[in-house]
């Protein structure tokens, strides 16, 4: 295997951080998903809605072999 090139290496690294942004947006979703559900909430709250389309728009991001991966928890 041949060593990988510089814009090898960019992409890679392109593609690390995207992954890395839609994991924080996951995470911070899930966290406030679970200080709402142990305060009572029961409805979709405006910061609710906020970080699910976050993490919409990180998967957005992603590509395209990495979407179908991150809905099952990539």
């Amino acid at each position: 295997m041949s060593k990988p090139s510089r814009d090898e290496l960019a992409v890679y690294a392109d593609e690390n951080r995207l992954i890395a942004d839609y994991h924080k947006a996951s995470a911070a979703l899930a966290e406030n998903t679970a200080r709402e559900a142990a305060a009572g909430i029961l409805v979709e709250t405006p910061e609710y809605q906020r970080l699910n389309q976050a993490v919409l728009d990180a998967e957005k991001q992603l590509p395209k072999r990495f979407r179908k991966a991150a809905r099952k928890g990539l």
